[in-house]
């Protein structure tokens, strides 16, 4: 991985700190599709990789599923690259990864996927500021984009979702705390800034 990677991951590693951020909580608002994806394909739910499941704290019970978030203490340890597993998730993942490090992470997930991936991509700014002022979104582009970048694997074998929500508002995000940015600096978003 690059060295904007590796800013990013940092950065994550701070914002991880913070005990309501980021949760996992995106989960639930696509389990019903998880779900009907687990019935459709006769998933194991003892098969399932969430990467970058965050704090990972919405997992349905019925489920055992790896988990591996690299900026989470808890879940950094990566899977074996030989392990499959039935269902790989990436949901509110990989707007948060550099443009240059996508398609080795995209091949990641499709390397550990048996039967099917799930994954999601946010298309707007981030309502969150790292510590350093940059946006939590590394990459910002529209669904044709990510489509585009899916492409090269069989559309039989995966599910791209998308977030479109615009931030209401952002917040900045440091060591210590949070804190709101005014409105006028649209979140400090340099790094994609166009």
């Amino acid at each position: 991985m690059d060295e904007l990677y590796n800013t990013y991951l940092e950065q994550a590693k701070m914002l991880h700190k913070h005990k309501k951020v980021w949760k996992g909580h995106m989960l639930k608002r696509y389990l019903p599709q998880v779900e009907e994806i687990i019935k459709e394909h006769n998933i194991d739910t003892n098969s399932i990789l969430d990467y970058g499941c965050g704090k990972s704290l919405y997992h349905p019970e019925s489920w055992n599923a790896t988990r591996y978030d690299p900026a989470v203490p808890e879940w950094e340890v990566k899977p074996e690259k030989d392990k499959k597993f039935e269902l790989v998730i990436c949901t509110d993942v990989l707007e948060h990864i550099p443009e240059s490090s996508l398609p080795i992470i995209i091949d990641e997930l499709f390397s550990y996927s048996s039967k099917y991936v799930f994954a999601t991509a946010a298309t707007k700014p981030a309502g969150k500021v790292l510590p350093n002022g940059m946006n939590a979104h590394a990459t910002v582009q529209p669904k044709e984009w990510w489509m585009e970048l899916f492409s090269k694997y069989d559309s039989n074998k995966y599910t791209l979702d998308f977030t479109e929500k615009d931030p209401k508002h952002f917040k900045k995000y440091s060591d210590t705390g949070k804190r709101k940015v005014p409105g006028e600096t649209k979140g400090g978003f340099a790094y994609n800034d166009k």
